[in-house]
């Protein structure tokens, strides 16, 4: 077994989790009592030494716990907190994808209570660290993978409101991950995780801890590296197909929208859309595909990280204290083939099969003004076409991130003080590795306008903004040349070498963050009151944040270019700036079993100004067995670097006609188009404002037996965001520009409208209306102790979502999400742990509710429903099994089974995966083996 300190036993004891708020992460090691307690400070004030069972509610998460779960990065410990769960702010790799609207590659943000991660403030020991250098879409966040799992002592999870101690974004509360410092000896552990499914979604990780204490210092080394393959789509039976394939596959619908009526594709019988795929809709004849086939669920993503501590006592009461953290990662994100739409090809091209050509010109025949009778009756107009590229898109994303930590802290005649500095850094590059089309060199070659040499003539004039083409004439026969057309017959996968060289293009993105900041603290007793010392804490920090984010140059769209790279997003943003604050914390003893807790924190930005939010906390212990707790905050969050130094983002969305009819021509039961749309930024955003409260009870009737339930209370407002039918119904109301195909400028607001239809929206970035939430967490725990079977733990942790109320706009009006997609009720998570001796067992379970479904009309037809049906999401239960054993002679091995029974997710048909990544998991059963070895 590691060695550890007797200030780790104490600390560990000290901050219990069931003496917290009875989560399931529980500690059982009794302390001697001859042994003293260091005075620690609890993630949610600056004051050392306050009682653990204090007036906000805190989770906090053991090392030993963190051994046990079988996790292998900090998001998947988040994950399994019901505090995390619903809505769909958490996110991990299992939403990534090379879209900007997806999780930028092979990262993770964890957000309480479904605010999303912009909302949380995420902390290491007690201090800010650099934002991840690309967002998701324009929403900052911080990249909790970029923390290894084996330099984690605890992590301590407020779930609510702390801008009066930490400032902005801890509108939904904070994260605090404790890394270990006080680790004595060497230990070295392998773990390997695989499913048990045919395919290989393999872990593989290696760390080794090393800790040295000397007379007057301590330091500590952790190396770790980490490795994982990708799970598709494809690899699971409720993921493998979708629920209603694309009507626009690698065998394109031709049509040149002026003879034919109806469109063509090329016919099974003919060699070409297989007949299982082959279909007829509204448009005509397509080739539909199965885009789940492709999209990556997990990322492949491997990564290294050193951490490395020293602390040097300089005398009895100072202390020099680092820390430095350095993290290279690697990951890659795949997600389905790109559309084209509406891209023209020249008839005069020599690929064209004789069979499209005949139906083509069948097709046209039917025309009562301009009837067709031959091929050539196409010359000198293009032929458009719809379909979807045959590889798909992919990026791989490396990240280099650093944080460097020195400061000094002791005690001067009672008072204890600490001053820090702090630096953090992250730098990303993405590169497309397949899939990136560039529509300017897509529609050359398709027009015949490349030659084999890699030069293009101007046979054809090409309107990049309305896809289209008008025939000029010249060739690159004419020029002594040959002409290098793009082939898009027999499934696209015969392609010349300059073709592909010149169509495709890598994207490169790359991105900056940066962080540096000073802070220190004063904390003591200084008014003696009849039942106590009055506690207080005061500070100050200084901080400067950059963000620096570049897409590659052919990325970026133009009013001319709208669409630059075909079906892929881009985003920028480049800020800057400073803040400072100063707070004071206050622990008033009323009487001898009542605490009043005061704090008031002041922060000013350069960029908009200043903000001051208090916070009062009572709590009162009735007697040993009931304690009432309370309190009152208001918080804030400033516009994020990735919003106040947006550029014009090129986004993706579907057009709901059952919320907006008037963008589908007034029909609500429509399918509404599909934009690869902008986000557009605005220079006036405001801080999003916050105000929570909450109560509860820690209940003890007897010595082996924990109740907590507490109610919590939030209301946000002034939301910084982009609510998409909001947008649209406020843009037909007169407040943004409506105009015609095409006429939008790009980086203006508004809306574009072609025959009643919304075919393209410039989203702008405003403070919305308010979300309120509010609900319960309730947590029992209790303990059993025998003679001869050793002792037991059962604990059951809940989290009932009363009420998420959402009022994008008046125009809008409010929207209830509690119950409702992606927003289960209740949450619970509940085990049994067992230990005796050197062995130690625990069976859990882990359980979602249901909710209900909002899958789109056409998804209806397609499962065979009426368009009005009402559709619930099953409820999912999961359990967990693990087993661990300490052997003497210093090494520990553990197997932990995840998802047991190996239970299928339940279907959930408004998703393209057909499961709800969010709140359940398609991995199916999971086995991992871990050793350890101290020496």
């Amino acid at each position: 077994m590691n060695k550890r300190t007797h200030l780790y036993q104490a600390i560990r004891v000290a901050i219990g989790c069931s003496l917290v708020s009875g989560s399931v992460y529980a500690q059982e090691v009794p302390r001697p009592a001859e042994e003293a307690v260091e005075e620690v400070v609890v993630t949610g004030t600056h004051i050392k030494g306050l009682d653990t069972e204090g007036a906000v509610q805190v989770v906090q998460i053991g090392r030993d716990e963190i051994e046990a779960s079988g996790a292998t990065s900090p998001i998947e410990i988040l994950q399994e907190l019901t505090q995390t769960g619903g809505g769909n702010g958490t996110f991990s790799t299992t939403t990534a994808g090379p879209l900007s609207s997806n999780t930028p590659v092979g990262a993770a943000g964890v957000s309480l209570r479904g605010l999303g991660a912009s909302a949380t403030l995420v902390l290491v020991n007690g201090r800010r660290v650099s934002v991840s250098s690309f967002a998701k879409g324009q929403e900052s966040f911080v990249d909790v993978n970029s923390i290894p799992l084996s330099a984690i002592e605890r992590v301590e999870v407020l779930p609510s409101g702390a801008a009066a101690t930490y400032g902005a974004d801890a509108v939904a509360g904070v994260v605090n991950f404790v890394l270990r410092d006080d680790f004595e000896g060497s230990e070295i552990t392998l773990s390997h995780g695989n499913s048990t499914a045919s395919s290989d979604e393999g872990k593989y990780n290696l760390n080794w801890v090393w800790g040295h204490k000397g007379e007057r210092s301590h330091t500590m080394l952790v190396a770790d590296f980490f490795t994982r393959n990708a799970l598709y789509d494809r690899d699971r039976d409720i993921t493998a197909n979708s629920i209603r394939p694309s009507q626009q596959g690698v065998y394109p619908s031709f049509n040149d929208l002026f003879a034919m009526y109806y469109d063509q594709t090329e016919a099974p019988v003919n060699g070409g859309c297989p007949e299982d795929q082959f279909g007829f809709g509204s448009f005509g004849e397509y080739c539909e595909f199965n885009t789940n086939a492709y999209v990556a669920t997990q990322d492949e993503y491997e990564s290294g990280s050193l951490v490395g501590t020293f602390n040097y006592q300089l005398t009895d009461d100072v202390e020099w204290f680092n820390t430095a953290m350095v993290q290279m990662n690697q990951s890659r994100g795949t997600g389905s083939p790109a559309n084209f739409s509406r891209a023209p090809f020249d008839p005069e091209s020599p690929l064209w099969p004789e069979e499209l050509k005949a139906d083509i010109v069948e097709e046209g025949s039917f025309s009562p003004d301009f009837p067709t009778t031959d091929f050539s009756d196409f010359y000198g107009y293009p032929i458009f076409a719809w379909g979807k590229f045959p590889d798909p898109r992919a990026v791989e994303v490396e990240n280099q991130s650093m944080r460097l930590v020195s400061g000094l802290r002791g005690d001067l005649n009672g008072w204890d003080w600490e001053v820090a500095a702090n630096v953090g850094r992250s730098e990303s590059e993405q590169r497309g590795i397949s899939g990136l089309y560039n529509s300017e060199a897509f529609y050359n070659a398709a027009l015949g306008n490349l030659c084999t040499d890699g030069t293009v003539v101007n046979r054809w004039d090409v309107d990049l903004v309305r896809p289209g083409a008008s025939f000029s004439g010249e060739t690159c026969e004419a020029n002594g040349k040959t002409t290098a057309w793009y082939n898009p017959f027999d499934g696209q996968a015969e392609q010349l070498d300059v073709v592909n060289d010149y169509v495709r293009t890598d994207a490169m993105r790359e991105g900056v963050s940066s962080l540096y900041a000073i802070d220190g603290n004063l904390s003591g007793s200084w008014i003696e009151l009849p039942a106590g010392a009055v506690q207080v804490a005061v500070g100050a920090e200084f901080r400067r944040e950059t963000v620096e984010d570049t897409p590659s140059g052919d990325a970026v769209s133009t009013t001319l270019n709208p669409e630059p790279i075909l079906g892929f997003s881009s985003t920028s943003a480049d800020a800057e700036r400073d803040q400072w604050a100063v707070y004071m914390e206050q622990m008033i003893p009323v009487a001898a079993n009542t605490e009043l807790q005061l704090a008031v924190r002041y922060d000013y930005y350069d960029s908009f100004g200043g903000d001051t939010n208090p916070k009062v906390a009572l709590r009162h212990a009735f007697n040993d067995a009931i304690i009432f707790r309370s309190n009152w905050s208001t918080s804030f969050r400033a516009p994020s670097l990735a919003q106040v130094g947006a550029g014009t983002l090129l986004s993706s969305y579907t057009v709901d006609c059952s919320v907006t009819p008037g963008a589908c021509d007034g029909l609500a039961d429509e399918s509404g188009e599909s934009l690869l749309s902008e986000e557009v930024s605005n220079d006036d955003l405001k801080p999003e404002t916050a105000t929570t409260w909450g109560a509860g009870f820690l209940l003890k009737p007897t010595a082996d037996t924990e109740l907590t339930i507490d109610y919590w209370n939030i209301e946000h407002e002034n939301l910084v965001g982009v609510e998409e039918d909001d947008f649209i119904l406020r843009a037909l109301n007169g407040e943004y520009p409506v105009v015609g195909e095409g006429e939008l400028p790009t980086g203006q607001p508004g809306l574009e409208v072609a025959n009643g239809f919304v075919v393209d929206s410039h989203f702008e970035l405003t403070n919305l209306g308010w979300q309120k939430t509010s609900g319960v967490d309730m947590a029992f725990t209790q303990y059993f102790d025998t003679d001869n079977w050793g002792s037991f733990r059962f604990v059951l942790d809940g989290t009932y979502l009363s009420e998420f109320d959402k009022l994008p706009s008046d125009t809008f009006g409010i929207i209830s999400e509690a119950g409702q997609y992606t927003y289960p009720r209740w949450l619970a998570k509940t085990s049994l742990r067992w230990r005796y001796e050197d062995w130690s067992a625990q069976l859990g379970a882990r359980y979602t509710h249901s909710y209900m479904d909002d899958p789109s009309p056409r998804v209806l037809e397609a499962v065979g429903l009426p368009d009005d049906a009402a559709v619930e999401v099953d409820s999912w239960t999961v359990f967990d099994l693990s087993l661990s054993r300490d052997f003497n002679n210093g090494s520990y091995a553990s197997l932990r089974v995840n998802n047991l029974l190996d239970e299928e997710p339940p279907l959930v048909l408004g998703t393209g995966a057909n499961v709800d990544h969010f709140n359940h998991s398609s991995m199916g059963r999971f086995v991992t083996l871990r050793y350890s070895y101290a020496f």
